[in-house]
């Protein structure tokens, strides 16, 4: 397993991991198993390398906390059932949706969204609530939109938040 595939496992577990200098941050500490604190001791040197790669490839200007929120979207798709080249795409299409400010939003990043519903559909003016995965991936401006922060994001200072984030409430993920 190569550092990326060790950063996408941990992030799919809910792990975060930020490197501060020479040394690597990982949390929450209740999540990591001593099989994953073992394999990122192990992989420190090529881990540190990809973190500092990953956040130059969204944007230098990108503080590694913004990086750390990409993958949480991408792990939080994996873990909804998603398939990993579309995760992966919407994780990407998102992080290219900050760097470029667009105001516009995904169900990917909505509190109401749950794979294949929306949780607030009349507000978000559809006629039901089923969803497919075509329409959960558009970005659009939705009137029932309410973004989820995860864990890593709460780092980010709010003027730091992406375009389409700023000046809405912020509230926590769920923890299910």
């Amino acid at each position: 397993m190569d550092a990326r595939d060790l950063l996408a496992m941990l992030a799919i577990a809910g792990v975060n991991v930020e490197a501060d200098g020479d040394k690597l941050v990982s949390w929450p500490a209740s999540r990591m198993t001593n099989d994953m604190r073992e394999a990122l001791r192990a992989a420190k040197p090529e881990v540190l390398v990809a973190l500092a790669e990953q956040t130059d490839a969204f944007n230098p200007h990108w503080t590694r906390g913004k990086a750390s929120l990409s993958l949480d979207r991408y792990a939080r798709l994996i873990r909804w059932g998603w398939a990993e080249p579309q995760a992966g795409k919407m994780a990407e299409l998102l992080a290219q949706r900050d760097r470029e400010q667009d105001d516009r939003v995904s169900c990917a990043d909505c509190l109401h969204y749950k794979p294949g519903r929306c949780g607030n559909y009349r507000r978000a003016g559809l006629f039901a609530p089923q969803l497919g995965q075509d329409f959960a991936s558009l970005l659009q401006h939705c009137p029932g939109f309410k973004v989820v922060w995860l864990a890593s994001a709460s780092k980010c200072a709010p003027e730091s938040a992406p375009c389409a984030f700023r000046g809405i409430q912020q509230t926590t993920a769920p923890t299910s």
